[in-house]
C-alpha cells in the first residue's frame, strides 16, 4: 500500500496532466457541442415566443394579416438573431391557433372568430412558394471548430505527457546509472553479464580482430583490445537491465580519449537520447577517437554491426548502429 502511495506522489503531476487531457477530450467532444446547441436552442425559443406574441396580438385585435406578412416576420427575426427558424409560417399559425384554443379566459365566440381568421390565412399558404435563402448557420461550424481545437489541444497535451514521462525515465537512468549495471559477482545477473561479454569476445575472435582480452579482476575501463587494417579500437561491453545513461558512457569516452584510439561501446538494452546526443557531439569534435555504439543482445546482431564498423569503413555520419 505504501509503495502505491509513493508511486502516486512521484507521478502526481503526470496523473493531473492525464486527468486534464481526458477532461479536454470530454469537453471538446461532449460538452462544447451540447453547450453550443443549447445556446442556439435558446435563441430559437426566444424568436418563437416573440413571433407567437406578435401574431396573436394582430389576430386578437382583428388586424389584417397575410401569410406573406408572417413570412416577413420570420425572416426579420432570423436576420436579427442570426439563426434559422425551424417552423414554416403555416406551422407557426397552427401553434398560434392551439394557444388561442387553450386560453379559456377568451370567450368562445372570440376564439371561434380567431380560428376562422387563421383558417383563411392558412388557405393562402402554398408548399410551392419560392424558397427564401436562410442566414448562414454558424452553430454547426462553431461546434466543429471548438471540438477540433479541443481535440488538437488534448492530443498535444497527451503527446507532451508521454514525452515528459520518457524524459523523466531517461533522466532517472542518467542520474542513477550506477544502479542499473548488472555487475554483481554472485548472482544470476552477473553470470548473464559474463556470458554476454564472453559472447562478444568470441565474435571478435572469430572475426580475427581480437588482440587482447582484459583481465576481469582489474578495471581497465574497457574489456577488449581490437586491431584492424584501418586502426585500433578499445571495446567495452555492458549488459544493462535498462537504458545506458550518460555517466557510464562518459567514463568510456574518457578512456577512449586517454588511449588515443577509437572506441566501441556494446550495450544490450539501449541508451538514452541524451547519451546518443553526447556521443554525437564527441564524434563531431574528434577525428581519431571516434566512439561507435552497438545496441543489441543477440550474436547475429552484434556480429553484423561489428563487421559494419570494423570492416565496412563507416563514415563519420554513421557512428551509431541501430538496435533491433
Amino acid at each position: 500500500m505504501r509503495s502505491v502511495f509513493d508511486w502516486i506522489i512521484r507521478n502526481g503531476w503526470n496523473l493531473f496532466g492525464v486527468a486534464g487531457v481526458i477532461g479536454t477530450f470530454y469537453f471538446s467532444l461532449m460538452y462544447v457541442p451540447d453547450y453550443v446547441q443549447d445556446i442556439t436552442n435558446s435563441k430559437v425559443n426566444v424568436v418563437h415566443e416573440s413571433l407567437m406574441d406578435d401574431v396573436q396580438e394582430l389576430l386578437f385585435d382583428e388586424k389584417v394579416i397575410t401569410i406573406e406578412d408572417i413570412d416577413s416576420f420570420i425572416r426579420g427575426k432570423e436576420l436579427k438573431r442570426g439563426i434559422s427558424y425551424p417552423y414554416t409560417s403555416d406551422e407557426l399559425l397552427l401553434q398560434v391557433q392551439e394557444r388561442f384554443m387553450e386560453n379559456k379566459f377568451i370567450p368562445m365566440e372570440k376564439r371561434q372568430a380567431i380560428l376562422k381568421s387563421i383558417k383563411n390565412i392558412r388557405a393562402s399558404y402554398s408548399q410551392l412558394e419560392i424558397p427564401v435563402d436562410k442566414p448562414f448557420d454558424w452553430t454547426s461550424i462553431l461546434s466543429w471548430v471548438s471540438s477540433a481545437l479541443g481535440i488538437l489541444m488534448g492530443t498535444i497535451g497527451a503527446a507532451s505527457i508521454f514525452k515528459k514521462i520518457k524524459i523523466d525515465k531517461e533522466t532517472e537512468v542518467d542520474i542513477a546509472s550506477g544502479d542499473i549495471v548488472i555487475n554483481s559477482r554472485h548472482s544470476e545477473a552477473a553470470l548473464e553479464a559474463h556470458e554476454f561479454e564472453k559472447m562478444v569476445g568470441g565474435v571478435l575472435k572469430d572475426m580475427g580482430v581480437l588482440v587482447k582480452e582484459q583481465n576481469r579482476a582489474y578495471d581497465f575501463g574497457y574489456d577488449f583490445d581490437v586491431k584492424t587494417d584501418e586502426g585500433e579500437y578499445i571495446v567495452e561491453v555492458k549488459r544493462y537491465r535498462r537504458m545506458l545513461g550518460i555517466g557510464t558512457a562518459r567514463e568510456f569516452m574518457y578512456k577512449v580519449n586517454e588511449t588515443g584510439r577509437a572506441g566501441i561501446l556494446i550495450v544490450s538494452s539501449g541508451v538514452t537520447q541524451r547519451t546518443k546526443s553526447m556521443i554525437d557531439q564527441h564524434n563531431k569534435i574528434t577525428e581519431n577517437n571516434k566512439l561507435f555504439l552497438v545496441v543489441g543482445d543477440s550474436k547475429s546482431k552484434i556480429e553484423s554491426e561489428l563487421n559494419r564498423i570494423l570492416k565496412g569503413k563507416p563514415s563519420n555520419k554513421a557512428m551509431h548502429a541501430k538496435s533491433v
